[in-house]
């Protein structure tokens, strides 16, 4: 089951150009596009014509264009144009999804627009910020959304799956702390005077031990920011991993992942930079086919917990609250 009144995160920016955009959303096909004047829509990827994908269409000056026999829509889902009669029956609409633009993404409301207050997105100030650099990826995965939310839940996992690149044996053995402020969840890992990763040395340019915090923020449906601080004596850098997960099914994930930092900011660090940050996001992404394929030909999802598991379980408690009042008030609707 999915979330609905919440926003997700549907593309970067940068993908709504001259032509729609096809994504499948929560189990629905969606057509994403940008207007002339700059406006995002979202609509569902059918023309009620001759269920044709609008996205396989075009953008028209305000509107979504259907390939097939030139059809427009506009951004609320209403017909705008039927090229062969003036007249236009009150059928001819196309469902449109609430969407935003923010912080360089296309956001989606799934459920009741009137709810849908863009408020409720995230405040990712840093990909806007002086002084930052920033760049993204986006990734569809073969694992079901909550298991990929659970990764990057679950920093413990990055001295065993990230042993060459930016895991610390500390990781796994430095208590965190775990707490909730209504549908935030938030956790926090002290790390004092331990060794940096092989990564970090070179960020920072380390020579000895460090100080190391990581304070991570959790907000529904499942869009996670961490604040990596390190420092010594000499030297105080900071980077902001950002990760929105956005179900496509049951079955696959959408991951749009964002690397945020204050150093290494010169044109010629940045060649360098991405390729680490991609060989850490690769092993992850990998790995969680792995455990989906698990799960599937094990009889389905079970977990012995232990402690490193109470922010991703408290995300989750979230969630399935989340969930009980969206189907409470559903039902109301239907009495």
């Amino acid at each position: 089951m999915f979330l609905k009144n919440q926003w997700y995160a549907a593309a970067a920016s940068r993908e709504l150009r001259e032509k729609p955009l096809a994504r499948r959303i929560c189990g629905q096909p969606v057509a994403l596009f940008r207007t002339r004047s700059g406006k995002i829509g979202a609509v569902e990827d059918r023309c009620p014509h001759r269920s044709a994908p609008l996205s396989a269409g075009s953008c028209g000056a305000e509107s979504i264009r259907c390939g097939y026999h030139g059809i427009e829509f506009g951004t609320d889902g209403a017909c705008t144009l039927i090229p062969h009669q003036p007249n236009i029956p009150p059928r001819m609409r196309v469902r449109a999804y609430p969407a935003a633009e923010r912080w360089g993404y296309a956001w989606i409301w799934m459920g009741d627009p009137a709810a849908a207050d863009p408020a409720r997105i995230p405040d990712y100030w840093w990909f806007a910020a002086d002084g930052w650099q920033s760049f993204e990826r986006h990734y569809l995965v073969k694992a079901h959304w909550e298991l990929c939310a659970d990764n990057i839940l679950d920093l413990s996992h990055t001295p065993f799956l990230h042993p060459k690149t930016v895991g610390i044996p500390e990781m796994a053995t430095i208590p965190l702390k775990t707490w909730v402020d209504g549908d935030t969840v938030f956790q926090q890992r002290v790390m004092k005077q331990v060794s940096p990763s092989p990564f970090v040395a070179e960020w920072g340019d380390f020579k000895g031990k460090i100080d190391r915090v990581a304070t991570l923020r959790w907000q529904p449906p499942s869009a996670v920011d961490v604040e990596m601080l390190y420092e010594d004596a000499a030297a105080k850098i900071v980077l902001r991993l950002t990760q929105m997960v956005t179900p496509e099914t049951e079955e696959t994930t959408h991951i749009f992942f964002a690397w945020s930092r204050n150093f290494m900011l010169r044109a010629e660090h940045e060649e360098r930079f991405r390729a680490q940050s991609y060989a850490v996001m690769d092993e992850d992404i990998s790995f969680m086919p792995l455990q989906q394929r698990c799960i599937e030909e094990t009889g389905g999802f079970k977990t012995v917990a232990i402690n490193a598991d109470a922010t991703l379980i408290e995300a989750r408690r979230v969630v399935q609250r989340l969930l009980r009042d969206e189907q409470g008030a559903a039902q109301k609707l239907t009495a």
